[in-house]
C-alpha cells in the first residue's frame, strides 16, 4: 500500500533537508572548517574558518559577537 501523494512529498522534502544538512557538515569538515567550540570566540552554532564566520539559517535577531580578526560574516 502506497502512502498518499502529500505524504510522499513531505517525506521526500524531509529526506532532502536531511541530506542538505549532512552535506553542509561534511563539506565543512572536508574544507577544514571547524565548529564553534574549536575556534576561540566563534559564536555558538556558527561555522568558523580562518577569518570567516558563517552563521547561516540560524534566524539570528542580531549580529553575534565575532573574533576581532573576522573579515567575512
Amino acid at each position: 500500500m502506497r502512502p498518499p501523494a502529500d505524504r510522499q512529498q513531505h517525506l521526500l522534502l524531509l529526506l532532502l533537508m536531511m541530506m542538505m544538512m549532512y552535506l553542509n557538515l561534511a563539506g565543512a569538515q572536508l574544507l577544514g572548517e571547524e565548529v564553534a567550540e574549536d575556534i576561540p570566540g566563534c559564536p555558538p552554532n556558527c561555522v568558523c574558518f580562518e577569518t570567516t564566520v558563517r552563521c547561516m539559517f540560524l534566524q539570528l535577531a542580531e549580529v553575534p559577537n565575532v573574533p576581532d580578526s573576522t573579515t567575512t560574516l
